[in-house]
């Protein structure tokens, strides 16, 4: 019995060290997860050393050749032997230096880890000596050296990478998905460093060239590159600091949106990252201006002390951790909202106009919200429905009213509901008859002058299409208007800002709602009644891991009441107060508004109609509606021509 449980009893385990290269190998599975994982560390590498030229070749999507030069310091033979060992780094002296991290490498683990799964070639010039030093690795092993002829500055030859972890091969994409993930990488880079130049050679062939530059035309020139050749002409540019921490770039207008974030270029300190504070800033501004399962394109950068960021929480250098993170992500929003507020009428291909300064009108107040029964405070021209002959019109006085007589048409409607704006290429008789008259082209400018005089940006009206479309002409070109759409915008901000200025009201429950929760979730909540409060919802404790919710905002009523209650305390563990309720509110404003629009096919007058547009002029994010879709579309006069031929 006694040697059966001898037999039975394991083996204890020995703890012993692991050999170097097996340690080096561990680490390259966190550091290098594809041949884009390389790249990244070589080129990261290249910037701390100051290049301004950097040049990546690769083959077979990297797993064949990699191949990093640049222009920077470059290395002397005892430094670049230093530099293949374990956590040998130049930009970590003490642990201080942790907490104010400034450069894009820091570990030590890049160039060692990558050397253990591949053979490489480490080649660098310090400017002081007439040559360079060569290295040479096979699997982080047989270190051979040499001198070489070679400029200032670096390059690394990587070859067959996971060549001795076969198992990591099988996890490879093919050559053009991994080609694809280096390009993307190199973009970002440029995106933060428009001062490097990169080249980019992909099996011989160069795939990608952008030229150092800091000007303005070098800008706008990488920018079509990364993000598309019509972003430049469809952007804002954004430039705002609070606190020390600065939120600059370029943000994409609403109606330039993709359908997943791979047009989000986020960046801390010059480093891109995925950060979900900043992600879900950047969704919240643009929250009301484009469909919810849509993504804007952006260009952003948040720069901040680096004792506020901790970057060393994740292997590859790609999460974050703020020290303040509701500040940054109140920040982020709140400038991003500013911004885009700032476009005005600007839709796609069309130039920036100032709402206040071109339309003559005050903007409205501060994004707001609504309380009791409110109507949106709109024009009778507009919000009422009106009833009207779709024959002929014809002109009396000031005021235009139907006519069933023959004759020409001058603010009329025709079949369908078309108007024809009155006076084109006419004169007016007593009759409504009109013959065409002659016309100088001086007088022509003055009649286009005249015309333009006393209109804002989105022009006059001229007609309504298939009783939906609004057809408005201006100085630059003719308007399309989705009345619908554009109604529905202005009624949305009307209710916010009746919201802001009545306050958050609530309603007491009848019946308390009693919630039985987890422990855990029971511990959230308790840390989060005071916040609670201030969103409107009395919630007390009422026994072991059980709350009643006696109060709750009026506008939300008292369905999924524990959904919201958990909702909102993981919105406000994430970025406090700032926004928590806004997704449940957004929701019910947007259906309210839908509702109280003028709605598609309703026949609209003249006058309905230039009051509509001028409310738009004067109404904020007017281009898209609160469901994210354009509320119209401009058709410039250059367009227009090449349509035609003229041009």
């Amino acid at each position: 019995m006694d040697s059966a449980k001898s037999e039975s009893t394991p083996t204890q385990p020995v703890i012993q060290i692991l050999p170097e290269v097996l340690a080096n190998q561990i680490a390259a599975g966190e550091v290098v997860e594809r041949p884009a994982s390389v790249v990244k560390e070589l080129v990261e590498n290249s910037l701390d050393a100051g290049a301004t030229q950097i040049e990546v070749k690769i083959e077979q999507g990297g797993k064949k050749l990699i191949r990093v030069a640049d222009n920077g310091c470059g290395m002397n033979g005892s430094q670049a032997r230093l530099s293949l060992q374990r956590h040998a780094t130049s930009k970590i002296i003490d642990a201080e230096d942790l907490f104010r991290i400034n450069t894009m490498g820091f570990r030590g683990e890049a160039l060692p880890s990558i050397a253990s799964v591949s053979h490489l070639t480490l080649e660098s010039r310090v400017a002081s000596e007439v040559d360079g030093v060569q290295l040479e690795l096979k699997g982080g092993k047989d270190l051979e050296e040499r001198r070489v002829v070679m400029p200032q500055g670096s390059r690394i030859v990587v070859r067959n990478l996971f060549f001795n972890t076969p198992a990591r091969l099988k996890f490879m994409r093919a050559d053009k998905t991994e080609s694809n993930h280096v390009t993307e990488f190199l973009q970002r880079l440029a995106l933060a460093n428009p001062q490097v130049g990169f080249r980019l050679i992909v099996n011989g062939k160069e795939t990608l060239h952008i030229r150092a530059g800091v000007d303005e035309s070098s800008m706008e020139g990488r920018l079509g590159v990364i993000l598309g050749g019509d972003f430049s002409a469809n952007c804002l540019s954004i430039d705002s600091e609070q606190d020390q921490v600065k939120v600059s770039g370029w943000l994409g207008l609403p109606t330039l949106h993709r359908g997943s974030g791979a047009g989000m270029y986020l960046f801390v300190n010059g480093r891109w990252v995925r950060d979900k504070v900043i992600n879900h800033a950047v969704r919240e501004a643009y929250r009301d201006l484009m469909p919810r399962d849509r993504y804007p394109v952006v260009a952003l950068f948040i720069d901040l002390p680096p004792q506020q960021v901790d970057v060393n929480v994740h292997p590859a250098k790609q999460e974050v951790r703020f020290v303040h993170r509701n500040f940054i992500h109140s920040l982020i929003k709140r400038s991003l909202q500013e911004a885009l507020t700032s476009m005005g009428c600007r839709t796609y291909h069309q130039p920036v106009v100032d709402a206040q300064d071109d339309a003559g009108h005050e903007p409205p107040p501060q994004i707001a919200s609504l309380s009791g029964n409110v109507t949106a405070d709109l024009p009778p021209a507009v919000s009422k429905p009106v009833q009207w002959d779709r024959g002929q019109f014809t002109k009396t006085g000031s005021s235009r009213q139907p006519s069933m007589g023959s004759g020409g048409s001058s603010w009329g409607a025709t079949s369908g509901g078309v108007g024809v704006k009155e006076g084109w290429g006419s004169d007016q008789t007593s009759t409504g008859k009109y013959s065409q008259p002659e016309t100088t082209p001086s007088k022509q400018e003055s009649n286009k002058a005249q015309l333009f005089q006393h209109q804002g940006p989105m022009g006059q009206a001229l007609a309504q299409v298939h009783g939906t479309y609004i057809l408005a002409q201006n100085s630059e070109g003719i308007i399309l208007v989705d009345q619908h759409a554009a109604h529905e915008r202005i009624v949305y901000e009307e209710l916010k800002n009746n919201f802001a200025s009545s306050g958050l009201q609530r309603q007491i429950l009848l019946i308390p709602e009693v919630l039985e929760l987890s422990t855990a979730e029971a511990g959230r909540v308790e840390k989060q009644l005071d916040n609670l409060a201030k969103l409107g919802l009395l919630v007390e404790p009422f026994g072991a891991n059980t709350f009643t919710v006696r109060e709750l905002p009026a506008i939300l009523g008292t369905s999924s009441v524990k959904n919201l209650l958990l909702d909102l305390v993981t919105d406000l563990e994430k970025y406090g107060t700032t926004g928590a309720l806004d997704n449940q509110l957004d929701d019910l404003l947007t259906t309210m508004a839908c509702h109280g629009s003028v709605r598609a096919n309703r026949s609209m007058t003249i006058e309905e109609m230039n009051s509509l547009l001028r409310q738009i002029e004067k109404t904020h994010y007017s281009g898209q509606c609160s469901h994210g879709r354009p509320t119209y579309i401009t058709i410039t006069l250059p367009e227009l021509e090449k349509m035609f031929g003229r041009r």
